[in-house]
C-alpha cells in the first residue's frame, strides 16, 4: 500500500505524474472505555504538505467526527477522542482538502487564506482567484480565532520592540571606524568627481574629432550599441501575456494540424500543457482552445459542432469555466458582434453552455470573466445583439415551467 498519494479532494486524482503529493494519514488508538482516543503521529507532515496548520487539520477531524480534540505543538502530539480507523481519517483529510485547500476555480492546492471583515477567502497563487470558503462550517470559527490570536501576538511583539529598542554600541573604536569610513567616502567621492571630469573632457575631445570622415566611427558605435540592446532584451527572456497566448494558440493549432484524428482528451492535455508552459492562468485554457479552432468561416464549416466535445473536455461542466468560455466568445466577436449570438446558440445547442450560465452572463453585468480588451461599450453591443436569443431562452424556460405545472 502506498504511503504517499496525490493531494485530492473528494474526487481522486489518478495522474501518476501529478506533482502535488501528501503522506497518508494514520492513527494509533490508545486507552479503553470512556478514555479511548486516537493519536495521529504524522498530522504535522500531512499539514505541511497542504501548507496548513496541524492544529487546524486536527480540529477539522473533531468538527466532522463530533469528537473533542487536544493538541500540543510543543510536544507535536495531536489527539482525537474516540477510536477512528485510518480509512475514516483519510476520508476526512480529502474532505478538508476539498473545502479548505483546493482552489474552487482551478482545482489546485496552491491557496492561502485571506481574511477580511470576518470572512475567509481562498487566494490562489496558481490562477489568482479569490473565492470565499464555506463560512457555515464550524472550522471557520477556529480559523478566525487563530487569526485574531496571531494578530494580537504580533501587536504585542511590536510594542515590546518599540518599548525596548536594541541599544546601539557607540564605543571609541566604533567612532574611530565611523570617522575612518567617512574619510574613505570623501576620498572616493573626490576620485569619482575627478573621473567624471576626465570622462567629460574625453567626450568633448572625441566629439571634436568625429567630423567628416570619422562619421563612420559613430555609425559603428551606434550599430554596436544596438546589438548590445538586442542582446540585453533577448537575455531577459520576458514574454508578455499576449505573446504567450499567441504562442500557446500556435502550439495547439500545430498539434491539431499534425494530428487530425486527435481525441478530445488528447487535445485537452495539449491545451493544458501549452497553458502551463506559457505561464498563463488556468482559465486561459478556454481562450487558447477557442482561438485555435474557430476561424471566420466557423458557421460554414460547422466548427463549433465539430469541436463541441473538445470544448466540453476543457470546461468539464464547471460553471466558472463556462463563464470564461462566454468571455472567450466575447473576445472572438469583438469586431464582428453579429457572430456572437450565433456562437452562443450553437454552444447551447451542443450542450456545451448551460442556459443558466448564459442568463447569468446576460444579467450580471460586467464581471471578472470579461477580458480587458472588451470595453464596456463593446460588451453592451454584444449584449444587444444577443437580446433576441436571451429573450427566447427566457420564454422557453417559462413555457417549460408551465408545462411541468
Amino acid at each position: 500500500m502506498p504511503t504517499v498519494v496525490n493531494i485530492a479532494g473528494t474526487s481522486p486524482v489518478d495522474d501518476p505524474s501529478y506533482r502535488y503529493k501528501m503522506p497518508l494519514v494514520f492513527g494509533k488508538v490508545e486507552g479503553r472505555g470512556n478514555g479511548i482516543k486516537t493519536v495521529i503521529p504524522n498530522v504535522t507532515e500531512v499539514a505541511m504538505s497542504l501548507h496548513r496548520d496541524a492544529g487546524e487539520v486536527t480540529k477539522f477531524f473533531g468538527c466532522e467526527l463530533g469528537a473533542q480534540t487536544k493538541y500540543s505543538e510543543k510536544d507535536d502530539r495531536y489527539i482525537v477522542n474516540g477510536s477512528h480507523a485510518d480509512v475514516a481519517l483519510q476520508q476526512m483529510v480529502h474532505k478538508y482538502i476539498e473545502g479548505f485547500v483546493l482552489c474552487p476555480q482551478c482545482g489546485l492546492p496552491e491557496t492561502h487564506y485571506k481574511i477580511k471583515e470576518g470572512c475567509i477567502y481562498h487566494r490562489c497563487a496558481a490562477c489568482g482567484a479569490k473565492e470565499m470558503v464555506d463560512m457555515e462550517h464550524k472550522l471557520c470559527t477556529y480559523i478566525l480565532a487563530q487569526h485574531k490570536k496571531e494578530k494580537k501576538m504580533k501587536k504585542e511583539q511590536a510594542k515590546k520592540d518599540k518599548a525596548n529598542p536594541k541599544p546601539k554600541a557607540d564605543s571609541k573604536d566604533t567612532k574611530d571606524k565611523k570617522k575612518g569610513s567617512d574619510d574613505d567616502k570623501k576620498v572616493k567621492k573626490k576620485k569619482k568627481k575627478d573621473g567624471d571630469d576626465t570622462k567629460k573632457t574625453k567626450k568633448k575631445s572625441k566629439k571634436k574629432k568625429l567630423v567628416g570622415d570619422d562619421i563612420a566611427v559613430v555609425d559603428d558605435e551606434k550599430k554596436l550599441s544596438d546589438d548590445i540592446d538586442d542582446l540585453s532584451i533577448a537575455s531577459q527572456n520576458e514574454v508578455n501575456d499576449a505573446d504567450a497566448m499567441d504562442l500557446a494558440i500556435t502550439g495547439v493549432q500545430a498539434f491539431l494540424q499534425n494530428n487530425p484524428n486527435a481525441t478530445a482528451t488528447q487535445t485537452a492535455e495539449v491545451v493544458v500543457n501549452q497553458q502551463m508552459s506559457s505561464a498563463l492562468k488556468s482559465h486561459d485554457k478556454v481562450h487558447i482552445l477557442l482561438r485555435a479552432i474557430i476561424t471566420p468561416s466557423f458557421y460554414k464549416e460547422q466548427q463549433i459542432q465539430k469541436y463541441a466535445s473538445f470544448i466540453s473536455q476543457t470546461t468539464k461542466g464547471n460553471p466558472i469555466m463556462e463563464r470564461h468560455l462566454i468571455g472567450a466568445v466575447e473576445t472572438l466577436c469583438i469586431n464582428k458582434p453579429k457572430n456572437f449570438p450565433v456562437m452562443l446558440k450553437q454552444l447551447y445547442d451542443e450542450e456545451v453552455l448551460e442556459e443558466e450560465i448564459i442568463l447569468q452572463w446576460a444579467f450580471d453585468g460586467r464581471s471578472g470573466y470579461t477580458a480587458d480588451a472588451v470595453e464596456e461599450g463593446k460588451r453592451a453591443g454584444l449584449r444587444g445583439e444577443a437580446e433576441p436569443f436571451i429573450t427566447w431562452l427566457q420564454d422557453e424556460d417559462d413555457s417549460s415551467g408551465s408545462d411541468s405545472d
